[in-house]
């Protein structure tokens, strides 16, 4: 007979419970839960989507690989080095090492200067980073200028008021050469000059644009005097060919992506995201302390009746699961709210296109991302505080109700 009192009880008091959440859960808690669901989808996408237009920038400036020494300003390859680039060239065909010269040198055109790194390379490099799908302009093909060219970013030509490759105008390289033999009266003698056309400009990436200009490595080598590369790129991003490299120069050489190449950029962007992502976070938890009050109205306004389901033999136990039924229902309908209202924005925005980025940038609006990955975070944030919250507050009314 107890047992069937107690039996009739849970379902009376579960569908009583249940209504009851629906009629007086709180709005103040679903809402908060809603819009910080919605505003952790929306900033998860948001900061996806710039990151992916980062990485698509500096897609042509940056090679899928390089390998940079620890110390120093150039890499020094040693005969084994040499074999092993030659037999990792031959294992995988697909891949091309480049070696790159760069110096930090000034030019001069007219009364303008501008700092700038010169980087010697062969037409492989050239081709790889598709600098002929980003020209500006250029000097007629059908000149014989030689071997001492320079192509220049589109920030480095406007520095020296160039505007126009063709005809193909006449810059000055210059740079020091200080050694020991260099006193306050052979000053002049410290500065090397090298007069050189500029064949064509052209535009990648801004801080590309300003910092490079390219040239063959011939005249390069010749003028700095380098015997090593600063630099080898590698023109394949295949995994496996990445961990030959590292297992093979070890910690002589520094080996990083397109994305590691500028993982000061990226950490930045990342660390944001994770400081708003714990604030919208933090929202969630405010927002959730409303359970505690709609558990609490429930609880008040059925206490006759809770006494009523003890005295039929109902445990805390059996009460406590009722009144967390209906906490997790208030947490699952914002996280339900929540999420659908983040998806509409997302689309709204990525098909439709609200937010505007300003003027002078690649894309007209801020771009979003749609990611599986987005929704599952975001779910696990939401009803993991929820139901930690739910829980919590259960106990809490339970145990006010026992004090009564």
């Amino acid at each position: 007979m107890q047992s069937f009192s107690t039996f009739l009880a849970r379902k009376y008091f579960f569908a009583l419970g249940k209504l009851g959440a629906i009629r007086l859960m709180s709005l103040t808690a679903l809402v908060g839960l809603a819009l910080g669901t919605a505003a952790m989808t929306v900033v998860l996408s948001a900061f996806a989507g710039l990151e992916d237009l980062v990485a698509q920038q500096f897609e042509d400036a940056n090679p899928p690989l390089k390998i940079s020494p620890t110390g120093g300003t150039s890499l020094v390859l040693s005969a084994e080095d040499s074999t092993y680039l030659n037999t990792a060239a031959a294992r995988y065909p697909a891949s091309i090492f480049e070696p790159v010269y760069e110096q930090r040198v000034l030019l001069a055109q007219g009364e303008n200067q501008h700092i700038t790194y010169v980087l010697g390379v062969s037409n492989e490099y050239i081709r790889e980073h598709r600098l002929n799908e980003h020209l500006l302009t250029q000097a007629d093909p059908s000149l014989d200028l030689g071997e001492n060219t320079l192509a220049l970013g589109a920030g480095v030509a406007y520095h020296l008021g160039v505007s126009n490759a063709n005809p193909p105008p006449i810059v000055t390289v210059y740079l020091p050469k200080i050694d020991a033999t260099t006193t306050a009266l052979n000053l002049s003698d410290a500065v090397r000059a090298k007069n050189v056309f500029i064949t064509s400009i052209h535009t990648v990436q801004p801080d590309y644009d300003v910092n490079k200009a390219i040239a063959p490595k011939g005249w390069v080598q010749a003028f700095t005097g380098a015997k090593h590369p600063s630099y080898l790129e590698v023109y394949d991003d295949n995994n496996a060919l990445r961990k030959s490299i590292e297992m093979h120069f070890g910690d002589r050489a520094i080996i990083a992506d397109r994305l590691e190449q500028e993982a000061t950029l990226f950490k930045v962007m990342r660390s944001e995201r994770l400081v708003v992502l714990g604030i919208l976070a933090f929202v969630v938890v405010l927002a959730s302390f409303g359970i505690v009050s709609a558990l609490t109205i429930i609880a008040l306004e059925k206490k006759s009746d809770i006494y009523t389901l003890w005295s039929m033999g109902t445990s805390n136990a059996q009460l406590r699961s009722i009144f967390f039924k209906n906490g997790l229902l208030i947490v699952l309908a914002g996280w339900a709210v929540g999420l659908s209202l983040g998806t509409t924005i997302i689309l709204i925005q990525k098909y439709v296109g609200v937010v505007s980025l300003g003027s002078g940038y690649i894309q007209e609006y801020y771009p979003v991302v749609l990611s599986w990955k987005h929704y599952l975070l975001t779910t696990t944030i939401v009803l993991s505080i929820g139901t930690a919250i739910s829980m919590w507050s259960t106990g809490k009314v339970i145990q006010q109700i026992n004090e009564a």
